[in-house]
């Protein structure tokens, strides 16, 4: 399984709740744009994240498809559907005649075929925060709103440094981040086959800006790991990524099967948290959110400005 096809999945099961393991990555390739026009008015956007970037440039009114997990902001829902992250309908694609169709990285191979039919094309990575951060400016650039996004990308370049400054003094408590893990419902039992966020992604940069170190110290970008392996890591907090919209557990039984883990001290000091919101699954500009939600567990004194 290659980089594309792991990161791939792994939005895949993240916007859909239903998280599955990954393996060692690759380099990735260097990705040529297609050439440029001046404005469109006929996009297509193939994943949630460039959806929610181009309603917040304001050209949502442009959007002509979208993928099927498209759903926020709420307009989006009324948008035609074009197919799954994995399996974009090629046909509905066509039909609905898009001048300009922003896809991922991972989705670069269907980047011939839309420019086979005249399609022009806009590959966006969205691995770490300074690549969402310049997926704003890029569509921005390209959908001609460059100077709404820089003042988007402004905006939550000042948050994050309001996050950092907050943590400047943190003790760095180890922070472990599940996206997903064999479900029960058995309150007794403990998450097994847990994928968790490894080193150099976006969750990882986000319990550092945060104030935290990530548990997992290895090289595998979303490994898969036991029982065991949490208590060996020992985190101080525990973080269960579980979008509420298909989540099968109910979350306090999933705290509780958490707090299993008698012998962490994420444990023993009831610092066990599911995040169920929708954005944290989410690359895009909601990022700050998520990374606020973990920023004030570190530290309670990080303000609450109340935006979503």
């Amino acid at each position: 399984m290659n980089l594309k096809t792991q990161k791939y999945i792994f939005l895949l099961i993240a916007l859909a709740a239903i998280f599955i393991a990954f393996f060692l990555s690759l380099p990735k390739k260097h990705l040529k744009q297609s050439p440029k026009k001046n404005s469109y008015s006929r996009i297509v956007s193939l994943a949630p994240n460039i959806t929610e970037i181009l309603f917040e440039l304001g050209v949502g009114d442009k959007i002509v498809g979208v993928s099927e997990f498209c759903n926020f902001p709420p307009a989006a829902q009324q948008i035609p559907r074009v197919g799954a992250l994995l399996n974009p309908n090629y046909e509905a694609i066509i039909a609905s005649k898009p001048d300009l169709v922003i896809l991922l990285d991972e989705m670069s191979d269907s980047k011939p075929r839309f420019e086979s039919l005249g399609i022009e094309t806009l590959i966006i990575q969205h691995d770490t925060i300074d690549e969402i951060l310049d997926s704003i400016l890029h569509i921005g650039n390209r959908t001609g709103k460059s100077q709404a996004a820089e003042q988007i990308v402004n905006d939550l370049k000042k948050r994050i440094q309001q996050i950092q400054n907050a943590a400047a003094d943190s003790n760095r408590p180890k922070v472990l981040i599940s996206l997903g893990h064999d479900y029960s419902q058995d309150p007794a039992s403990r998450p097994q086959n847990i994928s968790i966020a490894g080193n150099d992604g976006f969750y990882s940069q986000m319990i550092e800006y945060a104030g935290g170190k990530n548990a997992y110290q290895g090289k595998i970008p979303f490994p898969v790991i036991s029982w065991e392996s949490v208590i060996s890591m020992n985190p101080q907090i525990i973080i269960d990524i579980a979008p509420v919209e298909t989540k099968p557990t109910d979350s306090n039984i999933t705290i509780q099967q958490w707090k299993n883990f008698t012998q962490t001290d994420a444990a023993k000091n009831n610092a066990v948290y599911v995040f169920t919101e929708d954005y944290t699954a989410i690359p895009g500009p909601r990022f700050i959110l998520t990374l606020e939600k973990i920023a004030r567990i570190i530290n309670p004194d990080v303000p609450d400005d109340n935006r979503n």
